[in-house]
């Protein structure tokens, strides 16, 4: 006998089991897919094929769980439903990496095509603070321990632009020569001199990006030039920040040529913000740290800041924000006119030496010093170190450093009811002379206090606490905080 044909509701059962399979194995490759990628970040062997293997996820492992969730749905609009937010995800998601250097940092990495900076004047978002731009291609890099929004307002985002040009064919009409360098040196000042501004078009648009952009280390060409036929600006002696183009064409083959200069670069770029000792990453760290408080400026009064360091005239000074001020206690006036001498000491007590002694390294940092005594009296002028650092002595030796200054023997003598237990103080002595350019200032004693507290709530600049009353306790003010206690 012939075999019954199945009926419509064994048909329709059979359909929706094999879409069950069906979508069930989508699920299951989206998943895998995810998983190679993670595999393939860890065990890929360089840059470029660990960025490959983390992208699958977000293409091949994205359309296949969407197919699935399509066919589950099971229906027209729910097809058009899925197919909108796949196309939306893979027009408007960069494609995105992370990867682990052995030496240095994990890093995220994102590659966009057209992303828009818009113009914003929040310094701590993204974008460009003057016109909105919208560079070809941009690699953004930051540590994998940060989102993105994180890393841009700590100054931890790194972009990298490049423009795609296809009229030019040699790296002369980008950015001009070495010959266009010499007509320009040549010119008269006050005199334009004809450096075929179209050229320099490409050039100044780089510039643009990397001046527009926050964060923006890098802007550079893509051209269909000779392979080899690149250059390289670097601002200082580091990769970034930097300008530049690449020669990138095909060959008779369509084989891409010149894509190994580009590699090459695109790794010196990574092994740069992977490693945490470059000079731009001090750069990037004390921009931060100087636009975080938002503070206006001060005004120094009849304070000189002067232009060289204390130390040597060679080198160029402190900024007032960094230059530490010591805030001591002194008794009587024989301690302050010890201190302005011109080969002045200058002595606070640190602690006992039972036990352990804890000096904040911002003692070591402090250049110059502020004398306060009872009833909120602070000392006019500022006190200068002689030398960088100070002496650790006990009571002892301390009194036999002051009895060989003329103006130090009244101090060290020390009233007689002193009991034997104070003995066993430490000191730090500091050679001082009078700040000739500060002499006159005056300091409002309460707002210094408020300063300090201030200053102090910071846990990077708490106190430490060796003696039992605070008192005598030397405090420390950067000279930029200090400056605002002027009287």
């Amino acid at each position: 006998m012939p075999a019954e044909k199945p009926s419509v509701v064994q048909a329709a059962g059979i359909g929706y089991i094999m879409i069950d399979w069906l979508s069930g194995g989508l699920f299951i490759a989206g998943a895998t897919l995810a998983f190679l990628a993670g595999v393939g970040v860890l065990r890929m062997p360089d840059v470029f094929t660990r960025m490959q293997a983390s992208t699958k996820a977000s293409t091949l492992g994205l359309g296949c769980l969407l197919l699935g969730t399509a066919l589950q749905l099971g229906d027209l609009a729910a097809f058009i439903r899925v197919a909108s937010i796949g196309a939306f995800v893979l027009l408007t998601t960069p494609v995105a990496g992370a990867w682990s250097k052995n030496t240095g940092r994990s890093l995220q990495a994102e590659f966009s095509f057209n992303k828009k900076f818009a113009a914003r004047s929040a310094r701590e978002r993204a974008g460009s603070w003057t016109r909105g731009v919208q560079p070809d291609y941009t690699i953004s890099i930051w540590p994998a321990g940060y989102s993105k929004e994180a890393a841009e307002q700590n100054e931890l985002m790194v972009h990298v632009h490049f423009d795609a040009k296809y009229r030019v064919e040699n790296v002369r009409e980008l950015l001009g020569d070495n010959n266009d360098d010499e007509l320009f040196k040549s010119g008269d000042d006050g005199k334009p001199v004809d450096r075929t501004a179209a050229k320099y078009a490409d050039l100044l648009k780089m510039h643009a990006y990397r001046d527009a952009v926050r964060r923006t280390a890098g802007a550079y060409v893509l051209y269909p030039g000779d392979p080899g036929d690149d250059q390289k600006f670097e601002g200082f002696h580091e990769v970034l920040p930097g300008l530049g183009a690449f020669a990138i064409r095909p060959d008779n083959d369509g084989k891409a040529q010149g894509m190994t200069a580009l590699e090459e670069f695109l790794t010196e770029v990574i092994e740069h913000v992977a490693n945490r000792t470059t000079a731009r990453e001090r750069v990037t760290y004390h921009v931060w740290e100087s636009y975080l408080a938002k503070d206006p400026i001060v005004a120094s009064g009849k304070v000189h800041l002067s232009e060289s360091d204390l130390y040597g005239t060679e080198f160029r000074a402190l900024p007032p924000a960094e230059d530490m001020v010591l805030v001591a206690w002194y008794e009587n006036d024989a301690q302050l006119e010890l201190a302005k001498d011109i080969n002045g000491f200058l002595y606070v007590r640190l602690g006992k030496r039972r036990g352990g002694l804890v000096v904040h390294p911002n003692l070591y940092r402090a250049r110059h010093v502020l004398l306060r005594t009872y009833d909120g009296i602070v000392a006019p002028g500022l006190i200068v170190l002689r030398e960088p650092g100070f002496q650790i002595l006990t009571r002892l030796q301390l009194r036999a450093e002051l009895n060989q200054h003329a103006k130090g023997k009244g101090v060290a003598g020390w009233a007689a009811e002193v009991g034997r237990d104070d003995e066993e103080y430490i000191y730090a002595l500091f050679r001082t002379r009078v700040d000739s350019g500060s002499a006159d200032e005056k300091w409002r004693g309460d707002e210094l206090m408020e300063l300090i507290e201030k200053f102090e709530s910071d846990r990077r600049n708490t106190p430490v606490a060796n003696l039992g009353r605070l008192s005598p306790n030397p405090r420390i003010l950067p000279l930029r905080e200090v400056l605002k206690a002027r009287g």
